[in-house]
C-alpha cells in the first residue's frame, strides 16, 4: 500500500496514550462541563463523547470483519442510511444514561478497539473495511481514529480555551497520518481540471500528490518539479485539511503560502481546505 506500515502500526500507541489522556480530562470534568457547546455546531460535550464511543465501537467491528476478509456494516446493518440511524441510536442512549454512562462508554469501546488495533499485523493492513465512504485500507483506520480522537478534543475544547491546540503529544503521529487523510479527501472531491503535481509541506516534511483527472497518486517524497506547493506549520495544515480554519484568512496571514503556479494551487485549497 502506499502509506508506510511501520507508521502505521506505530501510531497504535499513540491512539492509547491520547485515548487515556482524554479519559482522565473527561474524568475531572465538573458535570457543567459535559453541557458546553463545542466548535461542532449543535453538538455539545456529551454529543462528541457519544461519538467518539460509538465511533471506537463501529471501527472495532468492521475493522474485524474486514481483517476476516468480509468487509460490511457494524452492528448487523445493511446500509449507510441504517448505519447512521443505529449510530445515532447508540449515541443517544448514552448520553441519556448521564455523564458517568458517558465516560464508562467511551473507556469500554475504546479498550475493545485498542485490543483490535494493537492485534493487527503488517499482513492485515492491505486488506479493507466497510465505511459509509466505501471500502478503505484498514491501515488507514489508525490514522483516522487517531485524527477523530485529536480532532474532536480540539472541537470540545475551542469554544473555551483563548488558544486552543492540536494536542502536543500527538501532534508529530498527526503528521505521519495527514497524506492519508489528504488523499482520502481528495479522491473524494475532485472533479477533472487540477491535473498537475501538487507539494505539501511543513517544517522539513514535504511529500505530493499527482492528479490525473480524478486520480491521486500519493509521492512520499516531494519532486523537483511541481505545479504549486502549499507551505504551513503543521497545525494550520492540519487543521485546514479537517476544515478546522478557514483558507482565505490563513493565506491573508502568512500561515498558509502558495508557491509555483499560485492559481492551481489556491484550487487544490479550495478542494481540500473545506471548512467544516
Amino acid at each position: 500500500m502506499a502509506f508506510d506500515a511501520r507508521e502505521q502500526l506505530a501510531n497504535i500507541a499513540v491512539v492509547a496514550d491520547e485515548t487515556a489522556r482524554m479519559a482522565r480530562d473527561f474524568r475531572a470534568w465538573p458535570e457543567a462541563h459535559w453541557w458546553r457547546q463545542t466548535y461542532c455546531p449543535g453538538w455539545n460535550a456529551a454529543d462528541v463523547v457519544a461519538h467518539l464511543a460509538t465511533g471506537a465501537d463501529f471501527y472495532a467491528q468492521v475493522i474485524t470483519a474486514g481483517r476476516a476478509g468480509t468487509p460490511q456494516p457494524p452492528w448487523g446493518v445493511a446500509d449507510v442510511a441504517a448505519f447512521r440511524q443505529r449510530r445515532a441510536a447508540e449515541a443517544r442512549r448514552l448520553i441519556e444514561g448521564g455523564p458517568a454512562a458517558l465516560l464508562e462508554g467511551f473507556e469500554r469501546q475504546a479498550a475493545t478497539l485498542q485490543e483490535v488495533l494493537t492485534s493487527l499485523q503488517e499482513a492485515d493492513l492491505g486488506k479493507v473495511a466497510w465505511h459509509p465512504r466505501g471500502l478503505v485500507p484498514i491501515g488507514c483506520w489508525v490514522g483516522m481514529r487517531l485524527n477523530e480522537l485529536v480532532i474532536h478534543d480540539w472541537d470540545i475544547r475551542q469554544p473555551h480555551e483563548a488558544a486552543a491546540s492540536l494536542s502536543p503529544t500527538a501532534l508529530p503521529a498527526m503528521l505521519t497520518v495527514l497524506p492519508e487523510l489528504q488523499q482520502q479527501f481528495l479522491e473524494q472531491r475532485l472533479a477533472n481540471g487540477l491535473d498537475g503535481v501538487y507539494i505539501l509541506r511543513t517544517g522539513e516534511a514535504a511529500w505530493a500528490f499527482m492528479i490525473q483527472g480524478t486520480t491521486v497518486t500519493y509521492h512520499a517524497a516531494a519532486p523537483p518539479q511541481f505545479d504549486a506547493c502549499l507551505s504551513a506549520d503543521a497545525e494550520t495544515l492540519i487543521l485546514l485539511t479537517m476544515g478546522r480554519a478557514d483558507m482565505t484568512a490563513k493565506r491573508q496571514s502568512g500561515a498558509l503560502a502558495i508557491t509555483g503556479d499560485v492559481e492551481k494551487g489556491q484550487r487544490l485549497c479550495e478542494v481540500l481546505f473545506r471548512t467544516f
